[in-house]
């Protein structure tokens, strides 16, 4: 049998075949790992999870396209990935510090614990991402599109977030601290015990929004919506 063929049928089958006790086999396996040291180095030092994030890096360099994708804690820090598709994928603790990101497709994505540290996310879609505890401190985010993610505890201070719309997202204990939300909607979102202080909320519109236990001082409010339908000092028309 070609060697190469031989290599590729024991890693990927050997695991199965040892799991269902074919006699003999584990015997067979050790021994045809061990009879070549470069064998050995590259079955043991690359494991298959690897190869498989490898080569979904690959396809998104090249393609810029890797919805549902695995990349979990990957490093695509200062890269140029305008208008790629990484919708529904697992991003959980991968780091974008710098990232250019503008007009990204990453709705429904899981970023859980991700880096956007200064990333640029101008117009990109996150809608029903799941962005608890995100790091998007000092990004740039206006108009982009968060409807029903879900931003618990995410750190979102010195944001520029001016015309996002966040209806119905989750903001509970989040951090906005001297966050840009001028013009942004906030309808129904839900900002429980959120640290607004010195935020930029004027013409922001907070309908029905919870802002049960928010922290909004020093924050400039002037002709938002109000969660009770008013306009915040006079009645100017949003």
């Amino acid at each position: 049998m070609n060697k190469k063929y031989a290599i590729l049928l024991v890693i990927f089958l050997g695991p199965l075949v040892v799991g269902l006790g074919i006699p003999g086999f584990r015997a067979f396996l050790t021994g045809f790992i061990h009879s070549d040291p470069s064998r050995t180095a590259s079955f043991t030092q690359v494991s298959l999870p690897q190869r498989v994030q490898s080569g979904q890096l690959e396809r998104l360099r090249q393609t810029r396209k890797c919805p549902r994708c695995n990349l979990s804690g990957v490093d695509l820090s200062g890269l140029d990935l305008s208008r790629v598709d990484l919708r529904q994928a697992n991003l959980t603790a991968a780091k974008f510090h710098k990232t250019l990101l503008i007009n990204a497709l990453m709705s429904e994505s899981n970023l859980n614990n991700a880096s956007l540290q200064a990333a640029n996310l101008q117009g990109a879609d996150l809608q029903g991402a799941t962005l608890t505890r995100t790091n998007f401190q000092n990004a740039q985010m206006m108009h982009v599109t968060m409807e029903r993610a879900n931003l618990q505890q995410a750190t979102l201070n010195g944001a520029e977030m001016r015309a996002a719309n966040l209806t119905d997202s989750q903001l509970e204990q989040a951090d906005l601290r001297q966050t840009s939300l001028y013009g942004a909607l906030l309808s129904r979102a839900n900002l429980a015990i959120a640290n607004l202080s010195s935020a930029d909320l004027r013409y922001a519109n907070f309908l029905d929004a919870n802002l049960q236990g928010a922290d909004l001082s020093n924050a400039q409010l002037e002709f938002a919506i109000m969660p009770n339908g008013s306009t915040y000092q006079g009645t100017v028309p949003y």
